[in-house]
């Protein structure tokens, strides 16, 4: 008798256990986070079968996969080669027996500092000079190109200055509007004027 008692016990709390992961939600067995354009999705032990979708706002699927959670799982996703925008990522419980349960979190593609263009600014202050200004410089080594109408150099410098610079060109023996500046930052970005 008290073997059959012991042993219900044991079926009851085991019982009890299955249960309690069927009745948590989606929510709270997915954690999401979303750093440098790298989201991850850890799908908690419980779950059973996930199927994750991303889409756009507008609803298009991009991406979608189904998995089988037995034990914690980390799925990432890159961002990076996305338009910049928001999308929606959606968990969705697929297991037989479970009440279909979703949970839809909103992730962002953003510009990282690489993809920022370089900020260059010429402004002619007369006929033979022009102020040249180049701002948001995280390191220095900034490459200054100054060529004719053929495309020929007539002058090139470094300038070895961190965060932003002005100067001023004077032009000798030839118009300022004749003049084409080319800017290049330590990263390979350029502007050309």
């Amino acid at each position: 008798m008290k073997k059959i008692l012991t042993m219900a016990l044991i079926a009851t709390l085991g019982m009890s256990g299955m249960a309690f992961a069927a009745n948590e939600s989606v929510e709270a067995l997915t954690e999401v986070s979303n750093s440098n354009n790298r989201v991850k999705v850890i799908l908690k032990e419980g779950l059973g079968k996930v199927n994750l979708v991303v889409s756009d706002l507008e609803g298009k699927k991009l991406h979608q996969q189904t998995i089988f959670v037995k034990n914690d799982v980390m799925v990432p996703y890159n961002l990076s080669e996305l338009p910049v925008g928001k999308y929606q990522l959606k968990v969705e419980s697929a297991s037989k027996g479970l009440n279909s349960d979703v949970a839809i979190y909103e992730v962002e593609r953003k510009l990282t500092k690489e993809e920022l263009p370089l900020m260059a600014y010429r402004k002619d202050l007369d006929q033979d000079s022009f102020k040249l200004t180049v701002i948001g410089l995280e390191e220095p080594g900034v490459t200054v190109e100054l060529k004719d109408k053929r495309g020929n150099m007539i002058f090139e410098e470094k300038i070895m200055e961190k965060g932003a610079f002005s100067k001023i060109y004077s032009m000798k023996n030839m118009k300022a509007d004749e003049v084409s500046v080319h800017v290049t930052d330590f990263r390979g970005r350029s502007k050309a004027f």
